[in-house]
């Protein structure tokens, strides 16, 4: 009886066996785990009393300093102010983190970014001229520079703000930098600035912009094409830093081209100013390429210009790639038909633009627009449109849309 009992028991248990899920022996969430997460090498520069700095000689062209004083993070930052016009070839620091040890930032090139505090001792900028090196024990070394795109709200002024470079942005391929041994951070400085430097860290980096293989590039089989439709598409248009541009009402545009309607710009500039902003630009498409090689001997650069007087207005094609990364025009009064009082329309031809051949047409990045004189404009209805005629005489062509 009790051995009846004893496996009844025992067979009502394995049945209960049968209601528990699998488990497995190791967890899923530590495949959750960033590669930063396992890098024990992230901080770079935290403070004097943590972190190896060289090149700190100062020289009649550079100054180093360490100030305690509205530091980002440690005890104290990195000040430096430099001037090459004081004849020196090359001023520049080093930062060879954890004691000179071999870093293996090669898990890290796809998903990291160097991370930094920056302000400025005066002024406001979105183009610092200090370029950025990793430097590996064979000292080979690939440089790059800070993208606006990597700034808080695209600029540098005199408050901390965050900078991100990507690890990928040093290419390190195409020089033969073996990124599993790196030795040091390389600042360069060129021409003359004064910037404070703190808390320098490996981050987690997504990129906003990352190129996608289905769609990482617009192709353009036909025009009209509507230029910078949303905000996120300008740069160097922020009223709370600068007066000088800002976004107007929108422009109605019945073409239907390209899903919406491009933005209109207020500017009122006046160079006069000491650091007076005089300078932004949009993206062809969502800051992604675009490939108009097929069209562009035969297409322009159009838009309503509303001014009292026209604005000395420098025009840039910026590319992705290429061995020429940028071709530049003047906007001209021939370039310009009056369309109602104090109303133009500006037909810019591709043609225009000098040495247009050298761009790479089918890596098209942004549009930057550059007020050299100080002016009030309205800038609306940016696209590119159809061209056949003569890029000296835009509008007589007859056959715009």
């Amino acid at each position: 009886m009790k051995c009846g009992f004893l496996i009844g028991s025992v067979l009502m248990v394995l049945a209960g066996c049968s209601q528990f899920n699998a488990v497995s022996l190791y967890s899923n969430s530590a495949s959750e785990v960033h590669p930063v997460d396992y890098f024990d090498r992230a901080m770079v520069f935290h403070d004097a009393q943590t972190s190896v700095v060289t090149g700190l000689r100062n020289t009649t062209c550079k100054e180093v300093r360490f100030e305690e004083e509205n530091s980002f993070g440690g005890k104290d930052h990195l000040s430096i102010e430099w001037d090459t016009n004081r004849g020196c070839k090359y001023i520049g620091i080093q930062i060879p983190w954890a004691n000179y040890a071999a870093k293996n930032l090669t898990p890290l090139v796809d998903c990291a970014a160097i991370e930094m505090a920056i302000r400025l001792e005066e002024g406001s900028l979105t183009n610092i001229p200090m370029f950025f090196g990793l430097v590996d024990y064979a000292d080979r070394q690939c440089m790059t520079k800070i993208n606006f795109l990597g700034m808080d709200d695209g600029l540098l002024d005199t408050a901390w703000r965050k900078v991100r470079i990507p690890l990928q942005a040093f290419k390190h391929e195409r020089r033969g930098v073996n990124m599993a041994k790196i030795k040091e951070l390389k600042i360069e400085f060129q021409r003359k600035g004064h910037v404070h430097i703190d808390e320098i860290k490996i981050v987690r980096y997504e990129n906003p912009y990352a190129v996608e293989p289905d769609n990482s590039t617009h192709v353009i089989a036909g025009l009209p094409w509507n230029i910078g439709t949303t905000p996120d598409e300008w740069w160097g248009i922020n009223p709370r830093y600068s007066s000088s541009f800002q976004f107007a009402r929108k422009q109605r545009d019945e073409s239907g081209i390209r899903g919406g309607d491009p933005m209109a710009v207020q500017a009122e500039v006046n160079t006069a100013l000491p650091d007076a902003w005089n300078q932004f630009g949009v993206s062809f498409s969502d800051w992604k390429r675009v490939d108009m090689a097929s069209l562009y001997t035969t297409a322009a650069l159009g838009f309503d210009l509303m001014c009292s007087e026209t604005p000395d207005l420098e025009i840039s094609i910026h590319t992705f790639s290429g061995q020429r990364r940028q071709v530049r025009t003047k906007l001209q009064v021939t370039q310009l038909m009056e369309i109602g009082e104090n109303r133009y329309r500006a037909y810019v031809p591709i043609r225009a633009f000098a040495d247009f051949e050298s761009l790479d047409w089918s890596a098209l990045k942004e549009i930057r627009f550059l007020v050299k004189e100080s002016a009030r404009f309205d800038l609306a209805n940016l696209r590119l449109i159809e061209f056949r005629g003569n890029p000296s005489n835009p509008t007589a062509w007859k056959g715009y849309e």
